[in-house]
């Protein structure tokens, strides 16, 4: 007996030197870092993860944008956070309509040109509008900091269906404006403009 009893300890030992001598694992960012880190940040693990790395569209959002704000009152440190990433927001929903309509210029053949440029900086700004109201917070974390006052992160998504229906719309009502146009005209007989014409049930 006394010998499986020695036994069974050397082996407990060896495991605690095993476990004592093997690395901690490497720290990975985490969705909602701990309060000392997020509010006074050092390193990019420090903040939330999808703050420095902001999600990529999917089948709920069209797109994602994150805001930072600070302030002595956390109710202002949320409000600066929430513009700063509407407005981040808005550069994203820029970015994605002129990639429709250079999507339909590339297949009409067409070059960049003054009434191009002026078709998407109107189209854009129509689509901005309809859409950035619909635009909600996911996410929102306030952290309290040692010097006082507060910094608040804050992720915001745009929902895909409002944003593709008001995207279409804008592009496809632009294009009737001005259809007596050459330019319009060779709009509307590329593939693009008609999958948006078909989004649209028209």
């Amino acid at each position: 007996m006394k010998k499986y009893a020695l036994s069974f300890f050397i082996l407990v030992f060896v495991i605690q030197v095993i476990g004592c001598g093997s690395p901690p694992p490497p720290a990975k960012p985490v969705d909602m870092p701990s309060q000392t880190q997020a509010a006074n940040p050092q390193t990019p693990m420090d903040v939330p993860n999808w703050f420095m790395m902001t999600p990529e569209p999917d089948d709920v959002y069209a797109a994602y944008a994150t805001g930072e704000g600070t302030s002595r009152k956390m109710n202002i440190a949320m409000q600066k956070a929430t513009q700063q990433a509407r407005a981040n927001m808005g550069q994203s929903i820029n970015a994605k309509v002129q990639s429709l309509i250079e999507s339909m210029v590339e297949e009409a053949g067409m070059g960049e040109n003054v009434q191009i440029t002026e078709f998407y900086s109107e189209t854009s700004k129509s689509v901005s509008n309809q859409t950035l109201s619909g635009a909600t917070v996911v996410k929102k974390y306030p952290y309290q900091m040692n010097t006082g006052g507060y910094r608040v992160y804050v992720l915001m998504g745009l929902k895909k269906e409002p944003f593709d229906n008001a995207a279409s719309q804008a592009i496809v009502s632009k294009v009737k404006e001005n259809q007596e146009e050459a330019m319009y005209a060779n709009f509307k007989k590329t593939q693009a403009f008609n999958r948006l014409e078909e989004s649209l049930g028209e």
